[in-house]
């Protein structure tokens, strides 16, 4: 199976002032790179993240689908063609509901693998003056992903996302955007999600909150 690529997107931490707020510091505003670039365990490496939570191994590509442009088309004005939520690949046809943890992509040299859901953060909103934008994003499950690395390589504006394998048993970004935003109170799916090899560290401290506050 292979999805297409519509954009691969990188960006610098600049100061950006986002209406009346306050100067920050952040790198939210990607652009598409012209030829290729090294993609490396922790990114593309032209690519910057200013927080924390942001980036890493685990974090090393942000994921969003294209799919989804249409649904924000309506409630954001002069939506962007791309990287709208900052997102380092923009992908037609590949949502939520078909991206399972654990599961490997060929994409250019690299070899990529869907590592967790990703947390929308406060930046979003702030970008674009919705307040509740982040709420939106997580209600809806439309979120997006995180890949990690598995093999480094060079990446092209033209290569596509090719599946290699699919992890069993399978546990999509959907159920646990599902089970986190909205089935919370399921101890029997929060359980299930705890023990699935297939998930890191971050997305199994989530689970054992959610697990703790029904005890």
């Amino acid at each position: 199976m292979e999805y297409k690529v519509d954009y691969i997107s990188i960006g610098k931490v600049t100061n950006i002032t986002f209406g009346d707020q306050k100067s920050k510091k952040t790198a939210i505003l990607k652009e598409p790179f012209k030829d290729n670039m090294y993609l490396s365990k922790t990114g593309f490496v032209e690519d910057e993240q200013q927080y924390k939570g942001h980036g890493g191994p685990e974090k090393a590509i942000c994921f969003y689908s294209k799919d989804h442009y249409p649904y924000w088309n309506d409630i954001i004005d002069l939506l962007p063609k791309y990287a709208i939520f900052g997102e380092n690949i923009t992908v037609s046809g590949l949502t939520e509901e078909h991206l399972n943890i654990g599961d490997s992509y060929q994409l250019g040299e690299a070899v990529i693998q869907v590592s967790c859901p990703r947390q929308p953060c406060a930046t979003i909103a702030q970008r674009y003056g919705i307040k509740d934008l982040v709420k939106r994003m997580a209600s809806t499950f439309k979120t997006g992903c995180y890949f990690r690395v598995l093999k480094e390589g060079y990446v092209a504006q033209n290569d596509n996302m090719k599946l290699l394998n699919t992890y069993k048993p399978q546990l999509s970004i959907y159920e646990l955007n599902e089970t986190r935003f909205k089935d919370h109170k399921n101890a029997e799916r929060i359980e299930y999600i705890l023990n699935h090899d297939g998930i890191n560290e971050e997305t199994k401290d989530i689970f054992t909150k959610l697990q703790k506050r029904l005890s």
